[in-house]
């Protein structure tokens, strides 16, 4: 067992503008022995000279740069790095508030065999941090099972893959050789391993970290066609990971149609917000995959054996929100 207890992963490109609040908060909690490795990945603007500036000289700082090759890459160069019990993925133009590693502690020396340490999380526009709205909600607190907390969120919908939405053990990324790899939708089979190959999580009811919508950023802009298939590829992976990983689980079946269920919705939802047609081969999915469960409500038949029909209804409600945004 190591005597560190966290390490914080912090890939870093061009983010010059954000990085110096990013770890300034996370100082504020975070001393030697634990640790914050930030992953230079290959900037051109100066998060280097202001990470060098401010933290080079802090024993709890590590700082690595590498030749770019997207935030996946970057966080697989900090896993092989982190000597930590936990590992924690930060990005860099976001927040985390007091409380976390604290908690964290309390949570390891109560229940050493956690595997998982989840939390809330909340948006901020740029600009205005005072202004805010629920990103990851979580429906139970406490000691859980992580593939129930898993299928909680699938089904409040507020299930994210994004690779800051939880501390992770690290003997359970080494143990099944859990890495993030490709540059774009990266985080999907991560974060769905985490869930379904650990065992004990623990939920904390506080919200922990602050996600920034930087405008601009792909959050917020038009996205293209091949933004839409490099996704969809990351949610068939992640299906096959899903099943393998399942085996013989008697959550198997539940947790596949959740996961399908959860995955169609916010792919159509993508498309209707982009103002694009949802793609074809999307829609086939949803047809044959969907088509192998059974539907629990008139939603769902209507999603899976009536899918158009579906998306019109569901574009109507996007264009009224849109209408209402503006």
């Amino acid at each position: 067992m190591s005597n560190i207890l966290l390490s914080v992963i912090i890939p870093t490109y061009n983010v010059e503008t954000y990085i110096v609040e990013c770890v300034d908060a996370l100082l504020k909690q975070i001393s030697a022995p634990n640790e914050i490795i930030i992953v230079n990945d290959g900037s051109t603007d100066g998060t280097l000279a202001l990470v060098n500036q401010h933290y080079g000289h802090l024993p709890q700082v590590k700082i690595i740069t590498t030749v770019n090759g997207g935030a996946g890459q970057a966080r697989d160069t900090g896993i092989e790095a982190a000597q930590g019990e936990f590992l924690f993925f930060c990005d860099p133009d976001d927040i985390v508030v007091d409380g976390f590693v604290h908690e964290l502690q309390q949570v390891f020396l109560a229940h050493p065999e956690t595997e998982l340490f989840c939390f809330n999380s909340q948006m901020f526009e740029e600009g205005q941090r005072h202004i805010t709205r629920s990103k990851v909600q979580h429906n139970m607190v406490g000691k859980q099972a992580s593939q129930q907390v898993f299928s909680s969120l699938l089904c409040n919908g507020s299930y994210t893959s994004a690779a800051w939405s939880y501390a992770v053990k690290r003997n359970l990324v080494e143990q099944h050789r859990m890495r993030f790899r490709d540059r774009v939708h990266e985080d999907h089979q991560f974060t769905l391993a985490a869930y379904v190959c650990s065992q004990h999580a623990w939920v904390s009811k506080e919200i922990y970290y602050h996600q920034r919508v930087r405008h601009g950023s792909l959050t917020n802009s038009r996205k293209s066609d091949d933004y839409f298939l490099q996704r969809y590829n990351a949610f068939m992976r992640a299906y096959s990971t899903l099943k393998v990983a399942l085996g013989r689980s008697p959550l198997r079946k539940k947790l596949e149609k959740e996961y399908l269920m959860h995955s169609f919705r916010l792919m159509i939802y993508l498309s209707l917000y982009n103002g694009t047609a949802v793609p074809e081969y999307v829609v086939n999915a949803i047809r044959f995959l969907g088509g192998q469960h059974e539907p629990a409500n008139i939603k769902e038949w209507l999603l899976i054996h009536r899918p158009h029909m579906f998306i019109r209804l569901q574009n109507i409600k996007v264009n009224k929100a849109l209408r209402s945004a503006a």
